[in-house]
C-alpha cells in the first residue's frame, strides 16, 4: 500500500474506533467525564484526517475553502477569548442588577478580571528575561493553555450531555431543587427545572399512558421559611398536577443528597431497586449531576432544563469550578508536573 494512503487509512480506522467509543459512553455510561474528551478526540482526528485528505487530493478549491474556513474559525476562537472579558463585565452588571450583591455577579466579575490579566500576560510577558522569569513565564504560560483546554472540554461535555431524549418509560421524574426567593417562592431558575419535569410527565402520560411520579428534592436552607422540595411541590400541584402523582424529599442541602435521599425515598416508596428514573435539573448543572449519579452507582440520566440566559455564564462558571474541585487530585498532578518541565527546561547550561 502507498505510505500516504496508509496514513489515510491508520488515521479513518482511529476516527471510526473514537465514534464508537463516544457512541459506548453516550448509550452505556454518559454519566461520566469522558465524554468531553472523547468529543474533543473526534474533533481532532476529525480535523486531521481533513487536513491528510487534502495532502493527498491536492485539489485547489478545497484547500481554499479549508483554509478559508480554519482561518475563520481560528479567528472568532481568538478574539472570542480574548475580548471575552467585554461580556463578562457586561454580565456581571446584568446579574448584580437582577440578583444583588452576591457571588453570582461576583463569580462573573472575577472571571472577567482573570481574562484581562491573561491578556495581558500574553501581550507584555514575553521578551528576554533572567532564567527564573523564564521559568515562570513558561508555567504561567502552559498553565493557561491547560485552563482553557479544561474550560473548552467542561462546555463541550454540558453541551453533550444536554442530548439526552429519554424513553417514555420511566417510574420516576427527580426534580433538584434550587434556593427559593425571598426563602419562600420559586423563583425563574427552579420553576424552568419543574416545568421541564412536568413536561416530560406529560409527555410520558399521552406516549404510553403511562403513569410517573414526580419527586422534588430539596430541604430548608438556612434562609429559606420552608423546604424547597414542598414549594416545589406546591409549584407542580398549581399546574395541574395531581397531588398523588408527587413526592417530597426535604432533607438534601445539595445534589449529592439530592440523589441520595431520593433513591432511598423511591426505594421506600415502590419497595424495588429496578425502577427506571430519569432526573431534572438546570441545563449547566445536568452534567455534574449525572457524573455524581455515576460515582453514587445510581442508575438515572438526567434532562436539562433551560436557564435565563443573563444567569448562564455564571451557572457555568460555578459549574466548572465545581468539577474542577471534583478532580482535584488529576489537577494537582498535571500542575505540577508542568511545574516540573518548567524548571528542568530552564535549568543553567541546559541551553548550552
Amino acid at each position: 500500500m502507498n505510505p500516504v494512503y496508509r496514513i489515510t487509512v491508520t488515521i479513518s480506522v482511529i476516527q471510526i474506533i473514537l465514534i464508537g467509543l463516544l457512541i459506548t459512553y453516550l448509550i452505556k455510561r454518559r454519566n461520566s467525564s469522558v465524554v468531553g474528551w472523547l468529543v474533543n478526540l473526534n474533533l481532532i482526528c476529525a480535523f486531521l484526517l481533513l487536513f491528510d485528505i487534502l495532502s493527498v487530493t491536492r485539489i485547489p478549491a478545497l484547500y481554499l475553502t479549508a483554509g478559508v474556513l480554519f482561518a475563520v474559525v481560528a479567528a472568532l476562537i481568538t478574539f472570542g477569548i480574548i475580548f471575552s472579558f467585554v461580556f463578562l463585565f457586561i454580565n456581571a452588571w446584568f446579574v448584580r442588577k437582577r440578583e444583588g450583591r452576591g457571588l453570582s455577579s461576583l463569580l462573573v466579575l472575577i472571571a472577567g478580571i482573570a481574562i484581562v490579566l491573561a491578556d495581558a500576560f500574553f501581550y507584555f510577558g514575553g521578551g528576554k528575561a533572567s532564567r527564573p522569569i523564564q521559568a515562570i513565564n513558561f508555567f504561567v504560560l502552559v498553565m493557561l493553555m491547560y485552563l482553557l483546554m479544561t474550560v473548552w472540554n467542561t462546555l463541550m461535555s454540558i453541551v453533550v450531555y444536554n442530548w439526552y431524549f429519554p424513553r417514555k418509560n420511566k417510574d420516576y421524574i427527580i426534580v433538584l431543587g434550587s434556593g427559593l426567593v425571598d426563602g419562600k417562592r420559586v423563583g425563574r431558575l427552579l420553576g424552568n427545572r419543574i416545568d421541564k419535569g412536568i413536561a416530560f410527565y406529560r409527555q410520558q402520560l399521552a406516549t404510553t399512558h403511562k403513569h410517573a411520579k414526580l419527586i422534588f428534592s430539596g430541604g430548608k436552607g438556612g434562609d429559606e421559611r420552608l423546604p424547597e422540595g414542598v414549594a416545589m411541590q406546591q409549584y407542580a400541584i398549581d399546574k395541574g398536577v395531581p397531588a398523588a402523582d408527587t413526592l417530597v424529599e426535604d432533607r438534601s442541602t445539595n445534589t449529592r443528597e439530592n440523589l441520595i435521599f431520593s433513591r432511598e425515598l423511591i426505594h421506600k416508596d415502590s419497595g424495588r431497586t429496578d425502577n427506571r428514573i430519569v432526573f431534572v435539573s438546570s441545563n449547566f448543572h445536568i452534567l455534574r449531576a449525572g457524573i455524581l449519579a455515576g460515582k453514587l452507582k445510581f442508575k438515572a440520566n438526567g434532562i436539562g432544563a433551560k436557564t435565563p440566559f443573563y444567569y448562564l455564564p455564571t451557572g457555568t462558571i460555578r459549574e466548572y469550578l465545581a468539577l474542577f474541585v471534583m478532580h482535584k487530585r488529576f489537577h494537582i498532578m498535571v500542575t505540577l508536573m508542568i511545574l516540573a518541565i518548567s524548571i528542568i527546561l530552564n535549568l543553567p547550561g541546559l541551553n548550552h
